[in-house]
């Protein structure tokens, strides 16, 4: 097949510096990796599996191993409700649905929603791969102005135009700056799209980790009939096990569970049992108090090292929760060129570049720090050798 007779979304889907990281990281495990926004892989539940198969197994039978229905298996919808219920969002019938991960709800919405010529609008920075997923389904993705709180209100009344197809945010400890819009912005936010008539997908993956401060009511809870709401199990129980929440107006609903069905019938019903089970087992709580406390411990250690090696020209905000550290440099650093550097001394990171939708270019003077998957013992070797590239880079 020639690169000519790709589809579009295959074009969109080119490797970029992220997966060249990654690739070097696979064959480095020596390299102490800021880059890898993932859970620890030793905080996996790894010794519950068994229990939670075999009760899964015992209570539905050869029914998990079947086609399912599309909106979900039953029994996880009625957690994913009180899930949901905790965060105050209400989710009446076919309003809620179980997608295959955070990525797989995002797709769906990109079958459903994106017409070619679209445009999507995002925070500046933003989350990469949704970026790449808006442009593979044929949309322009725009960035909307942020300062320290988030989207600017005006700039996103300004933004928005007949063309928008949606706003896409992470209100909630954002990949990648790990900002939390307050509260107050967020009213400003929905009044704006209530006025416009405008669609929001808030994407709140990370929050449950929550390491200070109090919650922060979702975007949802001030315009729901204007907002779609995704989170997933992926940060508290384990990514593979692919377990994605959907709350969609109820006008959205039936066209996007036709286009779940023709993408992949419906999540895997064997994990949305063992997910289930997971809810139910009494362990969940405490596996999230666990990893609450392991992530918030590697936060401090991380503040607590860049106040030791990093010089004042450097800023960072600590976040209240989450598995990311934004941290931005002095005039004239450039903080991709340091990257291949930073490999051979075997300390990893992303170039803040990599997650603005538009000119990249202009931002290469940031970093984002992901800290959940670094190992207490190493952020500090880490952070010093890291410092110790950017000295010696001047």
């Amino acid at each position: 097949m020639s690169p000519a007779s790709y589809s579009r979304a295959a074009a969109a889907a080119r490797s970029g510096p992220i997966d060249e990281i990654f690739a070097m990281l696979a064959h480095r495990p020596d390299i102490i990796s800021f880059a890898v926004g993932s859970p620890d892989t030793d905080l996996l539940p790894v010794d519950l599996m068994p229990e939670l198969v075999r009760r899964a197994t015992a209570k539905y039978g050869p029914a998990i191993l079947q086609y399912g229905m599309t909106q979900g298996f039953d029994p996880l919808l009625g957690h994913a409700r009180e899930l949901l219920g905790t965060r105050g969002i209400s989710c009446p019938g076919r309003a809620i649905h179980i997608a295959t991960g955070g990525s797989g709800a995002l797709h769906n919405l990109c079958m459903a929603l994106l017409d070619e010529g679209d445009v999507v609008l995002v925070e500046s920075p933003t989350y990469g791969p949704a970026v790449k997923g808006f442009r593979s389904h044929g949309a322009t993705v725009r960035e909307v102005a942020c300062d320290e709180f988030g989207i600017v209100p005006e700039a996103l009344a300004e933004a928005l135009s007949p063309e928008v197809a949606f706003l896409y945010m992470l209100p909630t400890f954002q990949n990648p700056t790990g900002r939390t819009v307050p509260a107050a912005r967020r009213q400003q936010l929905a009044e704006v799209v209530l006025r416009r008539g405008a669609l929001v997908i808030e994407d709140d993956v990370y929050a449950d980790l929550r390491y200070h401060g109090d919650p922060v009511p979702a975007l949802w809870s001030y315009a729901p009939e204007n907002t779609v709401y995704l989170t997933s199990l992926s940060k508290t129980f384990a990514p593979a096990v692919r377990i994605g929440i959907v709350v969609l107006p109820e006008r959205l609903s039936d066209r996007t569970l036709a286009l779940k069905q023709n993408i992949d019938m419906q999540t895997s019903t064997f994990c949305q049992a063992v997910a289930t089970e997971f809810l139910e087992s009494g362990h969940a709580q405490a596996h999230l108090a666990r990893i609450i406390d392991t992530y918030s411990s590697r936060l401090d250690t991380l503040v607590t090292a860049l106040d030791r090696y990093f010089s004042p020209e450097f800023r960072w905000r600590k976040p209240d929760g989450g598995m990311f550290l934004w941290l931005e440099g002095p005039p004239g650093f450039d903080a991709d060129i340091a990257v291949r550097s930073a490999l051979e001394q075997g300390v990893a990171y992303l170039p803040g570049s990599v997650f603005y939708a538009e000119d990249g270019l202009r931002h290469r003077d940031t970093i984002r720090l992901s800290f959940a998957n670094v190992a207490d013992r190493d952020i500090d070797r880490g952070i010093k050798r890291l410092m110790a590239v950017f000295e010696d880079r001047g």
